[in-house]
């Protein structure tokens, strides 16, 4: 079959292309930016999903498809209206082009608990359920649970980052909410045995087993063979207004939607299990078997460790930043600046004009990086900054070398600090 898949650069799609394409499937990939170079496909175009909400636009981009698999979703995003566009109104304007051009199959993956909880994601992704089941069209709808395997991204990338702290295992309350965690191969073998299946189906694809989310994280954190650990119950107070500042910190670990989706049981009901093994004759193994399946490496203990450390190293890099921009406007700095800049013989006139536009530079640098705007492009401005600041004082002031408080020594773990920043900043 020659098969469409969106979001075709995240983890759980890229799962699904590498089975699909193995199984000898011609793969389209549909992605928002550049498309990941391991990917096997035989053609790919960019998207923006916020943006394609016609299905004129979708019409060019099915020539020749068979099956449809739409990956798409974003858990966090400021504006609930982004939120709506990538769930609902991009994807319905697919799925209308698909009825216009008969396309033989939808299989859209969702969510598991989006039924239970009131937050823009769940409502969003509730929404175009409901629409794929009005059309004219074979489809197949699959929410899967917490889905794991040898990578991780999403919720089961913070599961990991909360397994792997050390001494501590943070729950959130009590932590007795249920998960029935899948392993991506079982999931991806879901995808591909509904390519074939007739009619409408909606399945909850969850893995034989259900655990409450302190024992995910125990059974993570012995996975990831790190010592035993204090589980610390972390107060509902204190674990919301993480969460409401997590949501204007993009890429931040913590959100109120995370949060909302961790507070209920996030399991299938017997009934649901029983379509899922009866239809496709096949029952997902259950987590400990799964992780028994696995063997974690070095790269997945860095992983769990720096979860946490990623964002704050951004924010420490982003604070050092706007914190010497505004510094050198305060009066008490502002004349010792100007007699650093006299003795290193840059004219009066233009002393003023020099340092505030420094500072200004600073500050612009600091809060691209608290945003998360270009990292790449914008730790490479700041790598070059602090070049040029300390060449320059190393050559009219070379005596701040070996000063006590090492103001210029410090550049370095500053510039090693940036370039982690830097390689640390692709998700995929």
């Amino acid at each position: 079959m020659r098969i469409l898949i969106t979001g075709a650069n995240g983890f759980i799609a890229r799962e699904i292309i590498a089975k699909l394409a193995r199984s000898g499937h011609d793969i389209v990939a549909c992605v928002h930016g550049k498309l990941l170079e391991n990917i096997p496909h035989s053609h790919h175009f960019k998207v923006d999903f916020a943006r394609a909400t016609t299905a004129e636009y979708w019409l060019p981009h099915l020539k020749d498809i068979d099956v449809v698999i739409n990956c798409v979703g974003v858990f966090q995003t400021m504006k609930e209206k982004t939120m709506w566009r990538i769930h609902y109104e991009a994807p319905k304007a697919l799925f209308d082009a698909c009825s216009q051009l008969k396309i033989k199959k939808i299989i859209h993956l969702s969510a598991l608990g989006i039924d239970k909880v009131n937050a823009p994601y769940a409502t969003s992704k509730l929404a175009i359920e409901e629409y794929i089941q009005s059309l004219d069209i074979a489809s197949t709808i699959i929410r899967p649970g917490l889905v794991y395997g040898k990578g991780s991204y999403g919720g089961t990338s913070l599961f990991r980052g909360l397994a792997g702290l050390p001494f501590i295992i943070p729950l959130p309350g009590r932590a007795q909410q249920l998960q029935q965690p899948i392993h991506i191969d079982d999931l991806t073998h879901v995808v591909e045995k509904a390519l074939i299946l007739p009619g409408k189906q909606l399945f909850s694809a969850v893995g034989a087993e259900k655990l409450t989310v302190k024992n995910v994280l125990i059974k993570l954190r012995n996975w990831l063979g790190f010592k035993k650990a204090y589980a610390i119950s972390i107060p509902d107070s204190m674990i919301r207004l993480g969460a409401k500042l997590g949501n204007f910190i993009p890429n931040s670990p913590m959100s109120e939607t995370g949060i909302k989706m961790m507070s209920v049981d996030n399991v299938a009901t017997e009934a649901e299990e029983k379509i899922l093994q009866e239809t496709l004759h096949f029952k997902p193994k259950g987590f400990a078997e799964g992780l028994n399946g696995m063997v974690s490496s070095v790269q997945d203990r860095w992983h769990a460790r720096l979860y946490f450390l990623r964002p704050l190293l951004r924010l420490s890099i982003a604070f050092i930043w706007i914190f010497s921009g505004i510094l050198c406007l305060i009066p008490g700095t502002l004349a010792i600046n100007i007699d650093l800049m006299t003795r290193s013989h840059i004219p009066h006139s233009l002393q003023s004009l020099i340092l505030y536009l420094l500072s200004g530079l600073d500050i612009l640098l600091g809060l691209a990086t608290l945003f998360n705007f270009r990292l790449l492009v914008i730790g490479s401005l700041q790598c070059f900054c602090i070049f040029v600041y300390t060449l320059f004082i190393s050559f009219f002031l070379p005596e701040y070398w070996l000063h006590p408080f090492a103001p210029i020594a410090k550049n370095i773990p500053i510039l090693i600090g940036i370039l982690i920043m830097m390689a640390l900043e692709s998700e995929r």
